[in-house]
């Protein structure tokens, strides 16, 4: 016999060869790997267009399918995903001895707990790297595929799959399984490393919430464990060709997050080894002394003979026995030490979570219930789903893992008492935690000193809404672990299910038929509640109810009880308990689900349409190919719209009908003219006042052509009448009409009244779709600024020019309906409410139609009566609002000419966050104004409903009195000059401070839009359909402009460009126009200025190299600091090119001063000075102790990296003649 000599001191790499022999023979890890490779593989094959009808997006339409930062991230996101399978591997190598109860086998062996420890550990991470290496392959192989489009696939690069995994997923791993394993050694238990896993997935979702507040982004960079958040803000301003091109970066914060999290690895990892031993005892469980003597109890002995007892089995039994079955499992979960600490976690990290209750430039909402419970009900979702996929596993495995399952299955219970029992338990763990939710939502109320408590919201949305879609996905984890009866595959198969659930959508799967528990969402509004989707909420909780039902009984037919075989055996067992009772539960049963399945089909397939992606995009494909050939083709213009609008708001309907008078304004003769017509609701009439005949109709576009007999001849007037009715149906798949709500109704024009001709918002725009559908690879651009034909047609169209307008609207007594244009006439008739409203001068063809219960509050103010109609409990707000319109009509009256309207009204509705400008009339959506939580004693804290008011006004200008035509640019001479406006009355009247952060975010925002761009980023003159170029780049550039130039001078160009060009159209005036009017007044000096603001993509890399003052004694400072500048042109895809560099630029000086208690900064010195060279020392004097000093401090020029143009100020004294300073030293040198 031959004896092998071991290296005790090297036995760890002994049991680290046995954990990955075991490790890769299971059939689970090669499970998991081929998984992970198969979804990459199948991930890959459906961004590169190998399955008709299924897709994902990722990135954007510039992106290589396989850029770099497309594998980075996808690798990430998977290695998060990946964290439930790592609370397999590493719990299960940490508790499998304790599992099988051989740990004293081991420990009494010549082994060292370091070498078990870090044996165990090193297999466990190996195997771990493996799995997750199955991602990254299946992404490697499936991106050679050669059946992907080529086209969209970059070249091949091994560095791009190495790196992220190199920098990301391996210190990942390291960090969850240095936690996850040394929970499961300390605890010997596997719920702590499931616990674990949850905080983890909460950290990174929590530090993801502080992503939208700019100065809280390096907190979520550093918070979120596996680094996501980190690599964002690296490469948020990103361009599409760096997107292509660049590795991950290993920025400042990436860096940090990565030491900081592989630190907290290295400590867990530290905790473990010191805290582990090979004691056989269970932690926190203390042995008895040797010495202590134990007490014997003496008790009288019973007597003899026999006590005769009859056991009983009735009702009462049974009922008596599941009452005792039902408390004892609920004792068990609810002790649980873990399942307190579970709780507490969810607490903390809800709490943590309040960040995400709404914010908009950094400015909180008010913390109203439905706000609060959208956050934490949205939060507490991930958590729940965890929770319930691992309790479902204890509850059904917790006699078996404690080995007292052959006892428990002998006693005289039947099968159900014992089952239902758990399960009720298991419905009940959401249950407990639902209320602790509502106790969280109420304490971030009165923290943040909101009061209005909903009580009733909370009970409806946590207990009707949130704790019935648990309830069923507690009945479907229970029914997997019960049927499958394998504690670990039960657990993967329902992460498989959720997986389906997030990619199903991407293969068309989406109808909520075949999704468990879906159709029960309801988007909730403080005007109009719940109320159009409460009959959808209970067909489909009763529909999904039922198939729960089903799967209780099947959990029942299958429960596990005593020695159990195979999956045939069970099977067996599971015919021989299907009693005549449960055939006919089930039967029942079956038939509901049946039935309130028909029913949701009849609602969602026939009442109204249901289709797949795919079949969508084909029809966009179709309507190209079949009607382009019909587009710019002369066509007549609406001149007038009279009509008449009827809202039943409880019927969900609105009866509509009207007049067009209509002009052919053209020097064609007109023969034919195409309209679009709503296939779902047609018009009932539509009737030509000259004789024509319909030659054409196809009713799957919606698309007639009618022929007049004689032709339109230039110069004349006809008219066109119709009506028409549109109702609530039945619900949808995705959910419910809301075109006409019980409050709160917002219609537009455009939704009802005819249009005319093809319209290119149809069209598919994403490139690759096109090229699936052989169109071609962009859709056409707009016609350029000027282009004399589409300066022909305004900027909403070719349909109409300015018209005139009348409506008479009615709507039910409760509520007031309201149209833009003056109250003529209001009275009541049939129970019913009218109003006509009738504007006295023409304006664009575009209105929308709204009525609600208001509470109203008005105000005649300057001989303009102002009007504020808002749900009767949103008045936090009124008083911004009401000052917004009266400084917005003051000021722009200044710069503009005045206000041309005897009224302004704004009016609130349900759902969305934006608002509309109408002449005279401004609907705003609850969320953006009305809720808005503005502290008056923060000067810093922007006045969004001031600022969103004075945006909107600035309409009432721009394009309401100057429209530019339908032309690249006028969205600029639109959305762009009321940006301004708004801008300009903002520094006007809040301040420098509200100034300097809300042009910072306005950066912020455009180079965020440049990083997302699908298309090409155009110039301001160029830009067609580019919110973040015409809202966030013209708000920031505009105010640099008339800051440099002078804002009298800029604003004096402005009032002449709109007196040059007010209510003109045919021809529209342009962008080019407008830049011709700033030039005029500009110095020759600054006209580059213009240039490269409008004509080219202009970026700054500027920086404060250092800055020192000396403290002159005097109370003044001379402050010298050296800065950098550069500049560089960006053509639409991000390619940069130097810039010569001869530029009037800014240099500031940065004090403090003290507010509320608190040090604030502020600019104490600002000057615009000259620079040509890219490093520039400047020396100033300030009277002010100064802080900080650097290069555009104000954030006036496009810079992506504006947080270094600024540093700290090192302050000298003037030595006396006794010292010397550092100062002195230097120059002596």
């Amino acid at each position: 016999m031959v004896y092998q000599l071991v290296d005790l001191n090297s036995m760890w790499k002994y049991i680290l060869n046995f954990e990955l022999k075991l490790g890769f023979k299971k059939t689970s890890v090669l499970v998991y790997f081929v998984v992970f490779f198969g979804l990459a593989f199948l991930i890959v094959n459906i961004l590169g267009g190998a399955f008709t009808g299924a897709r994902i997006i990722v990135g954007n339409a510039n992106n290589n399918l396989n850029a770099p930062l497309v594998i980075a991230m996808l690798q990430n996101i998977f290695c998060i995903i990946g964290v439930l399978i790592f609370a397999a591997m590493f719990g299960n190598a940490g508790y499998r001895d304790f599992e099988f109860n051989t740990h004293p086998l081991f420990f009494t062996k010549p082994i060292k707990p370091f070498d078990y420890y870090i044996g165990r550990f090193t297999g466990a991470f190996v195997v771990s790297i493996f799995i997750q290496a199955g991602f990254s392959l299946g992404m490697l192989f499936g991106f050679l595929m050669p059946y992907l489009d080529q086209d969209a696939i970059g070249p091949f690069s091994l560095y791009a799959y190495l790196h992220p995994f190199m920098i990301l997923v391996i210190p990942n791993i390291f960090m969850v399984g240095a936690l996850l394993f040394m929970l499961a050694v300390l605890t010997r238990r596997m719920l702590p490393t499931y616990l674990a896993s949850v905080v983890l997935l909460f950290g990174y979702l929590t530090a993801g919430n502080l992503v939208s507040d700019i100065e809280t982004r390096w907190i979520a960079a550093l918070m979120d464990p596996f680094g996501i958040e980190a690599v964002s803000d690296a490469i948020r301003y990103w361009t599409p060709v760096e997107q292509n091109s660049n590795f991950i970066p290993v920025s400042k914060w990436l860096l940090l997050n990565r030491l900081i999290w592989l630190g907290a690895g290295g400590v867990f990892m530290g905790i473990g080894l010191w805290k582990f031993d090979f004691k056989h005892s269970e932690p926190g469980k203390s042995k008895r002394k040797k010495d202590e003597t134990i007490e014997t109890v003496e008790e009288p002995a019973i007597g003899g003979g026999f006590i005769y007892a009859k056991p009983v089995f009735n009702t009462a039994t049974l009922w008596l026995q599941f009452k005792t079955q039902v408390f004892i499992e609920m004792k068990r979960a609810y002790r649980d030490p873990y399942f307190i600490a579970i709780a507490c976690t969810a607490a903390g990290f809800l709490l943590m979570n309040q960040q995400a209750i709404g914010n908009m430039y950094g400015v909180d909402t008010l913390p109203l219930t439905n706000m609060v419970l959208t956050v934490l009900s949205g939060s507490f979702a991930l958590f729940m789903l965890i929770l319930i996929t691992f309790y479902a596993g204890q509850i059904v495995w917790r006699e078996r893992e404690l080995k007292a399952d052959q006892i428990m299955d002998s006693l005289p219970i039947p099968n159900w008492i014992s089952m239902v029992s758990k399960l009720i338990t298991l419905i009940l763990i959401p249950g407990i935690m639902l209320p602790v939710l509502m106790f969280i939502g109420i304490g971030i109320q009165t923290w943040r000193g909101f009061y209005d408590y909903e009580i009733h919201l909370y009970l409806k949305q946590l207990l009707l809404l949130d704790w019935t879609d648990y309830a069923l996905l507690c009945v479907l984890a229970f029914s997997i672990q019960t049927v499958v009866n394998h504690k670990y595959l039960g657990h993967f198969i329902l992460i498989l299910y959720f997986l389906f659930g997030m990619f199903s959508g991407q293969f068309g799967l989406d109808h909520t038929l075949y999704h468990f528990g879906s159709g029960s969402s309801a988007q909730y509004s403080d005007m109009n509640g719940f109320e159009p989707y409460i009959w959808r909420l209970i067909w489909y909780k009763l529909y999904w109810g039922a198939f729960a039902v089903l799967l209780a009984f099947a959990s029942n037919l299958f429960w596990n009880r005593g020695l159990t075989g195979d999956f045939k055996s069970r099977w067996a067992t599971a015919k021989y308990r299907l009693t005549p009772q449960i055939k006919i539960g089930m039967l029942t049963f079956g038939l509901v689900f049946i039935g309130l399945g028909s029913f949701i089909f009849y609602n969602t397939n026939i009442l109204n349409e249901y289709h797949r992606s795919d079949y969508w995009e084909k029809r966009s494909a179709d309507y190209e190919k079949t009607y382009k050939k019909f587009k710019g083709i002369p066509k007549p213009k609406i001149t007038g719209v009279s009509g008449e609008v009827h809202l039943f708001p409880k019927e969900a309907r609105v009866e509509f009908s009207g007049v067009y008078q209509m002009k052919n304004k053209t020097d064609s003769v007109i023969d034919t003219i195409h309209t679009n017509f709503n296939r779902r609701a047609p018009y009932s009439t539509f009737a030509w006042s000259r004789p024509t005949e319909t030659v054409f109709t196809d009713s799957s576009y919606g698309w007639d052509m009618f022929v007049f007999n004689p032709a339109i001849q230039p110069g004349e007037e006809f008219s066109l009448e119709f009506s028409g009715e549109k109702m609530r149906t039945g619900f949808s798949n995705g959910g419910v009409d809301r075109t006409v709500v019980e409050n709160g109704t917002m219609i537009w024009s455009g939704d009802m009244f005819p249009t005319f001709g093809y319209n290119p918002g149809r069209e598919l725009s994403s490139k690759r779709t096109r090229k699936k559908y052989n169109l071609s690879e962009n859709q056409d651009p707009m016609p350029k600024y000027d282009d004399e034909e589409g300066n022909k047609h305004g900027i909403l169209g070719d349909d109409a020019d300015w018209v005139d307008f009348e409506v008479i609207m009615s709507t039910d007594m409760d509520q007031i309906a309201m149209a833009p244009g003056y109250i003529q006439k209001e009275w009541e008739e049939n129970d019913r409410r009218f109003f006509h409203y009738k504007m006295d001068q023409k304006i664009h063809n575009l209105f929308a139609f709204v009525s609600a219960r208001y509470d109203v509050i008005q105000e005649e103010w300057n001989g303009i009566n102002l009007e504020v109609y808002h749900h009767r409990t949103h008045n936090y707000n009124v008083d911004k609002l009401m000052e917004g319109m009266k400084k917005s009509i003051e000021y722009y009256n200044e710069l503009y000419g005045p206000y041309p309207y005897r009224q302004c009204r704004i009016l609130e509705f349900p759902y969305g966050s934006y608002a509309a400008s109408f002449p005279n009339t401004i609907p705003f959506s609850e969320n953006i104004g009305f809720v808005m939580d503005i502290d008056p004693d923060d000067p810093e804290d922007l006045d969004m409903p001031f600022w969103v008011t004075a945006h909107e006004m600035g309409h009432q200008w721009w394009p309401h009195q100057v429209s530019g035509g339908n032309v690249q640019g006028s969205g600029f001479l639109s959305e762009g000059l009321a940006e301004y406006s708004a801008v300009s009355l903002l520094e006007k009247e809040k301040g420098e401070k509200q100034l300097r952060k809300f042009l910072k975010y306005e950066l912020d925002k455009y180079l965020m839009g440049r990083y997302s761009e699908q298309k090409f980023e155009p110039t301001i003159v160029q830009t067609e359909n580019h919110p973040y170029i015409h809202y966030n780049k013209a708000g920031l550039m505009m105010y640099t402009l008339s800051d440099f130039i002078g804002k009298d001078v800029f604003n004096s160009a402005l009032g002449r460009f709109i007196d040059k060009f007010r209510y003109q159209s045919n021809p529209y005036t342009n962008i080019g126009e407008f830049v011709k009017t700033i030039r005029e007044d500009t110095p020759d000096d600054l006209q580059y200025l213009i240039t490269d603001t409008f004509e080219k993509i202009t970026l700054y890399e500027n920086k404060a190299k250092e800055a020192s003052a000396v403290d002159n004694g005097d109370g003044t400072f001379t402050v010298t600091m050296e800065v950098e500048a550069k500049k560089v042109y960006s053509d639409s895809l991000g390619n940069q090119t130097n810039a010569e560099l001869n530029d009037w630029l800014e240099i500031g000086v940065l004090g403090e001063t003290l507010v509320n208690g608190d040090m604030e900064e502020i600019p104490i010195y600002l000057e615009k000075v000259l620079i040509a060279d890219s490093l520039t020392t400047f020396t100033v004097q300030v009277d002010q102790k100064p802080i900080k000093a650097g290069i555009d401090p104000m954030h006036k020029f496009v810079d992506r990296d504006s947080d270094d143009n600024l540093v700290r100020v090192v302050i000298t004294h003037i030595p006396d003649s006794n010292e010397t300073t550092i100062e002195n030293i230097s120059k002596e040198n």
